[in-house]
Parts: C-alpha cells; sequence; structure tokens
C-alpha cells in the first residue's frame, strides 16, 4: 500500500512540474519561485526597465517585454541562458548588449520598432537563432561576423528599414541563405 501512495504521489509532483513548464506568467507577483517560470509574458505593463527578479530566472524559455517603454536592455539579459524566445518589440531601445551573444539557445528576437542602429559581433554566436525582427528599425548592415547565422537564420525581417539597393545587396552578399523580408527600393539616383 505505501508503494502505491508514493507511486501516486511521485506521479502528483512529476504532474505539477511539467504542467509549470506551459504556465505563462503574466506578473511578477504571481511568482512564487523563481526558478518555476518558464514563460513570462510582461507586455503592456508600461515598463521604463526590465525588472532585475526577471534575470533570476534561470529556467526562461519565453520572455515577452514588448510594447512598454524600455529604453536599454542591461548585460544581465546573458545570464538567461536557456531563453528561446525574446520579444522586445515597441520599446525605446537604442543599444543591443554584446551579452546577448551568450544566450545560446535563442531561436527567435524580436527587436522591432525600436531607434536600434546597429548591432554587436557577439550575436553572431546565437548559433540557434532562426528569427531575427529588425521591423522598423534603423538597422542598414550587419557586422561581418554574422556570416555566422547563415545556415541557422531562416528569416530576417527588415521591413520599413531605410535600406538602400546596396544596402540589400550587401545583406544579401552576407547572409545568402536565410530568407529576407525587406521593402524593395528602386535604385533612383
Amino acid at each position: 500500500m505505501k508503494k502505491i501512495c508514493l507511486i501516486i504521489a511521485c506521479l502528483f509532483l512529476v504532474q505539477g512540474l511539467s504542467a509549470q513548464k506551459g504556465k505563462v506568467y503574466k506578473s511578477l507577483d504571481d511568482v512564487r519561485r523563481v526558478d518555476s517560470v518558464y514563460h513570462l509574458k510582461l507586455n503592456y505593463k508600461r515598463l521604463k526597465k526590465i525588472p532585475p527578479k526577471v534575470f533570476e530566472m534561470h529556467n526562461l524559455r519565453t520572455l515577452d517585454l514588448g510594447r512598454n517603454f524600455i529604453d536599454s536592455i542591461p548585460p544581465e539579459i546573458g545570464t538567461l541562458v536557456n531563453l528561446e524566445s525574446l520579444d522586445l518589440r515597441r520599446n525605446r531601445i537604442r543599444k543591443v548588449p554584446g551579452e546577448i551573444g551568450n544566450l545560446k539557445n535563442l531561436k527567435t528576437l524580436n527587436l522591432s520598432r525600436n531607434p536600434i542602429l546597429d548591432l554587436p559581433d557577439e550575436m553572431s554566436g546565437l548559433e540557434k537563432l532562426e528569427e531575427l525582427i529588425l521591423w522598423c528599425t534603423g538597422v542598414i548592415s550587419f557586422p561581418p561576423s554574422f556570416v555566422a547565422l547563415n545556415y541557422t537564420l531562416k528569416v530576417i525581417d527588415l521591413r520599413v528599414c531605410p535600406l538602400t539597393w546596396d544596402d540589400q545587396q550587401a545583406i544579401e552578399e552576407l547572409l545568402p541563405t536565410p530568407r529576407k523580408r525587406w521593402d524593395y527600393v528602386c535604385n533612383c539616383k
């Protein structure tokens, strides 16, 4: 009888842990244990900076901080090594720190609608990056080191970026494999 009770207790424990992996937290007030958070959605919260508590969530897989007033990404972002999806769209971010290159499991990075002009060399270390969304930013080129992303990247979204024909050609030469989403420009003089 004790054996059966122990097995049932273990099953409930395992079921409870797997259920937590699917839970999406929408407020830091709901978080009891930072190591139990896998998905955090803090969009539309009027945040001016990324709350420090976020950087304690080392099991985090998805982080949505879109549509806030965040103006910088602290270097601590590099501690979230299990992160697979990072959404920072529609903020006020001007600079991406090199520490973002530590996110070796990152598959999707959305930086759209931020006044970003360039990206750090260290991003070339994002060996699992599949989707890079830079829609409506000021990015017009990539560092030469980005050639390392040529076969992992599937999509680069550069729509509504101030790209010239020459900028597009340079990106195409550096990263010929990923599909590009961009506005076509005339080569008018």
